[in-house]
């Protein structure tokens, strides 16, 4: 069996084009059964070595990697006229061949790297196209932080299409990093671009090609230096040279902000963004050394998904509030845009352009809310509209205050310049007896947000500073009026280790007097985390990501540690998955909660670590 190896590097019997690597083909279990830390947690049923990182299967579907250094994936066959069709992913000997012992087919569906595991120099396509079973995904990687990728010099096509729900790249060295053609063409989601060293890499080419999912996305690359990016032809992948430099760097790419603001190539982004004329980039960040010329950039005027919610033209982030026939103005078609940016002259600094709409927004108007001294009773709402319509603000309802003035009138017209209505509250009087919206005092447990979603206990309406977990699957606002425009994106339904996770920073109102949260996303690992946005208060969609209440038992769905004090700095041991424990009481740690054990220690009472049984 011929030991050229392409395609995947890590991967228990995973198999691309048909060939065999653990005895027959697995069946892929779904994505997301519950995974537990190490390999000791869980009965080991098949071992090896893969380059010199041992590595085992344990019964609950994971694939633990040790410390060691990985094979390479791809070798160059010097005879190759096209595509490879063949691939060998272990470097243990041919199985089941020269006597050596036929390995059992375990399925898995995540690969964990437990260890120290270093990426070989050349780690050219180490991760592409795991194994894809129809809708049960490929095996999902953990420990990212594991990876030491230090030595390597090629990341071609590293994670081309390796369907990953998200490659964090937030701890790879890449300070020898030479190549980055395709590295991650075809990835769904990704982070901690920011943190790659890319100041001695030659070819960026495809380097982000079809990135995206169904939602577009924002790239944030301004921290890339380009400087020795080049127009030579790569190194060739695929039976023959290919395009180099920029070359179809964002080709069919499913991002629609793009920020390559700071760059100073020094060759032209020619080919940048050729490939499709189904581009969604409709806001692009500039610096004048990057040079459009060839580029292929295609813009609203361009484009064959032509949108009718814009003119055709491109305009100045700065300009957005200006009216289209404002003589301090500039639009551009995409051919004057390029030409703005041609190499020789360009605009100073960086520039923001996008699609200008056709109906000109209004500068929101930004609500503010205090007390009568003075002090910030709730977090600042915006309130957005057309240029020249009119905006009215309706004082919102705050529990144990009373509504008193504004420091402006609540109805005026939205125009280019910022605008701000300033609300004045007044403590409202506490009614002996009552529990109307004048009492201002609040048991610890009728405060609390959506609902428990466990053994039954009252659901009640969520306040600012609590954290929240989606449990269906919801959509993500620029403002509290929710529709296509304004949607940045859905969170899909997960299973609860992976659920989507918020803290309530404000609440506010749509046109249509729906309550809306304002929430920031703090999902561990998320690439949307830190990022701000409007979701539904209606409570099916949320549930506590703590428990409020004390649940006197609960199970470890995920392993945790105890530790000696709440703040969880001090451990005292780790919790395999299964452990029952005793609680003895609840105590809360700023927008969290912890479970105080029978022992006086601690644990988190996080809802995806432990479940109340």
């Amino acid at each position: 069996m011929k030991r050229s190896v392409v395609g995947v590097a890590v991967a228990a019997g995973v198999a691309f084009c048909g060939v065999q690597v653990l005895g027959t083909v697995p069946t892929l279990p779904t994505i997301g059964t519950e995974v537990v830390a190490h390999a000791s947690d869980a009965k080991v049923v098949d071992s090896g070595t893969l380059g010199t990182c041992p590595w085992n299967i344990t019964a609950d579907g994971v694939l633990h990697v040790e410390s060691g250094t990985l094979p390479e994936a791809y070798k160059l066959w010097s005879n190759m006229a096209g595509p490879l069709t063949s691939i060998q992913i272990w470097e243990n000997g041919e199985l089941g061949e020269n006597g050596e012992p036929d390995h059992h087919n375990f399925p898995f569906q995540t690969i964990s790297f437990d260890g120290q595991v270093k990426t070989p120099v050349n780690a050219s396509f180490l991760f592409s196209e795991l194994l894809y079973n129809g809708d049960d995904g490929a095996p999902q990687i953990k420990n990212w932080q594991n990876l030491d990728t230090s030595d390597s010099t090629n990341f071609s096509f590293m994670f081309y299409d390796s369907k990953q729900d998200n490659v964090d790249v937030s701890h790879f060295n890449t300070s020898k990093a030479l190549n980055m053609h395709g590295m991650f063409s075809g990835t769904i989601l990704g982070e901690g671009y920011e943190n790659l060293n890319t100041r001695k890499v030659t070819d960026m080419g495809e380097m982000f090609r079809e990135y995206g999912d169904d939602n577009p996305s924002s790239l944030d690359l301004s921290s890339f230096d380009v400087s020795k990016v080049n127009s030579d032809k790569g190194v060739a992948q695929y039976g023959g040279p290919v395009a180099g430099g920029f070359t179809d760097m964002f080709a069919g790419t499913n991002v629609k902000n793009l920020n390559i603001g700071n760059w100073k190539p020094n060759i032209s982004l020619a080919g940048m963004f050729s490939g499709s004329d189904m581009s969604k980039i409709s806001k692009l960040t500039l610096s004048p050394q990057d040079n459009l010329t060839d580029s292929k950039l295609l813009g609203p005027d361009t484009n064959a998904t032509k949108d009718s919610d814009y003119t055709g033209k491109w305009e100045n982030s700065n300009d957005q509030y200006l009216k289209p026939d404002d003589s301090n103005k500039t639009t551009y078609t995409t051919a004057g845009l390029i030409s703005e940016y041609n190499g020789s002259t360009a605009p100073a600094g960086n520039q923001t352009y996008q699609w200008e709409p056709v109906v000109t927004p209004g500068n929101p108007v930004t609500i503010h809310y205090i007390a009568q001294d003075g002090k910030t009773i709730q977090p600042d709402t915006q309130l957005p509209g057309a240029l020249d319509a009119t905006y009215t603000v309706k004082p919102a309802t705050i529990k144990g205050y009373q509504y008193v003035s504004a420091d402006a009138p609540l109805t005026g017209t939205y125009t280019a310049d910022p605008q701000s209505v300033t609300l004045t509250y007044k403590v409202a009087p506490v009614t002996p007896g009552g529990n109307g919206s004048g009492n201002s005092s609040e048991s610890s447990n009728s405060s609390d947000s959506s609902s428990t979603g466990d053994q039954g206990h009252t659901k009640v309406v969520a306040k600012k500073d609590r954290a929240i977990t989606a449990v269906k699957k919801i959509g993500f606002y620029n403002t509290p009026d929710f529709s296509k425009k304004t949607r940045q994106y859905y969170y899909a339904k997960q299973k609860r280790t992976r659920r989507p996770q918020f803290v309530i920073t404000g609440v506010a109102q749509s046109k249509n007097g729906f309550k809306r949260y304002l929430v920031r996303d703090v999902t561990p690992g998320s690439k949307r985390y830190g990022k701000t946005g409007y979701i539904t208060a209606k409570r099916a969609f949320t549930v506590h990501t703590y428990y409020q209440h004390n649940p006197k038992r609960v199970k470890v769905i995920l392993g945790t540690n105890v530790y000696r004090d709440k703040v969880l700095k001090h451990r005292v041991k780790h919790l395999k998955r299964g452990t029952v424990l005793h609680v003895k009481k609840i105590v809360r740690y700023h927008l969290t909660t912890r479970l105080v054990l029978s022992d006086g220690s601690f644990v988190t009472s996080n809802k995806m670590k432990v479940l109340e049984k």
